[in-house]
């Protein structure tokens, strides 16, 4: 009865924890620690599924080889064990992960090949769910098959806990939390390795082991697997609910963002690969704001570098005057770059200068962009956005932008309609 809870809680964990990283694979496919903790979830399910005895019976009748839900059994673990291998490899050098796992992969195919030539050479004849090292472990086939199987455990989990214990120094305080988790796996994989290595060498001695084989063998491969599918877990829920607590917060952000956004898609259409159906409208409500909020910073810095250089002299009257309105450093800086945006965008729409690409100032992004440094730009970029319709950058704009009361243009009209585009009405036609 407890080998057979221990199957059964063993594999809900692993199938729990291997739903939630198919998911985080499904939105990052090419991550390759997400597969690697797909990897070592799919090994561990496996495993102790194949392990648990209606299934091992199941697939000795299906299959008509007795016992042949051993080697998938073990071959799963050294699946695990070799993912685990590949995920720390990533975490602490990326760049050399895929060469340092090469002659891992080499030692587990090699034992992989030595585990399935002695299984078959026994050639087993019933099947043995519970006792099958008990009843087995003195063939010396089934002897190279075990001697095999724990050897690579043995290396894998040594491997793991000295990589652990070398970058927990680096790691930040969650990582470390989960890299522990993982290592408290690792453990009790050692425990599981020492455990069947002595009682193997027992049967070898003709010495009948004291305790229940099969009760010890479960509890360590329980605690195993439940560590470690629940470290890859945390990780996914603590990101979730960080995701959660920071969406009111870039909701607004985004929200912030849109009058800019759209005042540069009405000049530059191209910027935005797939336009909204309804671009004037400020939704209350984002789905999936992170990526959105990545993309329309990056929206709007193709739309700056599209427009060319900020004009000097615009950007430093605007935020003179603001300054001398009493406005603070940050917002009279915004408003020098949001009268120099306008400006840029009525001369835009007149052909008045040549188009010339310039570096709109936004934090140089990694491939896998971190919210944080996103953030940081669309906060500096919002706080533009904001002043686009204040009074005092719309004057500064329409006087360097050539505009008069004599050429039939009033100033109020920069600044009028606000509702209509979140804050921004395109500007004035001469």
């Amino acid at each position: 009865m407890l080998v057979a809870a221990g199957h059964v809680v063993a594999a809900l964990v692993a199938a729990v924890a291997l739903v939630v990283k198919l998911w985080a694979l499904r939105r990052n496919p090419g991550n390759p620690k997400t597969l690697a903790s797909v990897g070592i979830c799919l090994g561990c399910g496996i495993a102790v599924t194949a392990g648990w005895a209606p299934v091992h019976s199941l697939i000795d009748r299906v299959s008509g080889v007795p016992n042949l839900a051993k080697p998938i059994e073990h071959g799963s673990a050294l699946l695990a064990a070799t993912a685990i291998q590949f995920l720390f490899l990533h975490l602490g050098n990326p760049q050399r992960a895929r060469r340092l796992m090469r002659l891992r992969l080499v030692f587990f195919g090699v034992v992989l090949a030595v585990m399935v030539a002695m299984f078959w050479a026994a050639a087993i004849p019933e099947s043995e769910p519970l006792h099958f090292a008990e009843r087995y472990g003195s063939m010396w086939q089934i002897s190279a098959y075990m001697l095999a199987f724990l050897l690579y455990l043995g290396v894998s989990v040594v491997d793991v806990l000295r990589m652990s214990l070398g970058y927990a120094r680096y790691a930040g305080a969650r990582l470390k939390i989960i890299m522990r988790l993982l290592s408290a796996g690792a453990l009790f994989g050692a425990a599981f390795v020492a455990h069947k290595a002595l009682f193997l060498a027992l049967k070898l001695g003709g010495v009948a082991p004291p305790w229940p084989e099969p009760i010890v063998t479960q509890t360590l491969v329980t605690m195993s697997v439940v560590l470690i599918c629940s470290s890859l877990v945390l990780a996914t829920v603590w990101k979730t609910v960080d995701g959660v607590r920071a969406w009111p917060r870039r909701s607004a952000v985004y929200r912030d963002l849109h009058a800019l956004w759209y005042l540069l898609y009405r000049a530059v259409p191209d910027i935005v690969l797939d336009p909204p159906r309804r671009p004037k409208r400020n939704s209350w409500w984002v789905v999936g704001v992170g990526q959105r909020l990545y993309r329309r910073c990056v929206e709007i810095g193709d739309g700056l570098q599209v427009l060319g250089p900020p004009d000097a002299r615009v950007a430093a009257a605007a935020q003179r005057r603001a300054s001398e309105a009493g406005w603070g450093d940050a917002r009279a800086a915004a408003a020098g770059e949001a009268a120099a945006i306008l400006v840029a965008v009525r001369r835009r729409e007149h052909r008045r200068v040549p188009v010339e690409e310039v570096d709109p100032g936004l934090e140089p992004q990694p491939a896998k962009v971190a919210h944080v440094d996103v953030e940081a730009d669309a906060r500096r970029l919002a706080l533009i956005s904001m002043v686009l319709s204040e009074e005092l950058v719309c004057e500064t704009a329409a006087e360097f932008s050539g505009e008069s009361a004599s050429e039939g243009v009033s100033l109020g009209l920069w600044c009028s309609e606000r509702g209509d585009a979140g804050g921004i009405t395109p500007l004035p036609q001469s």
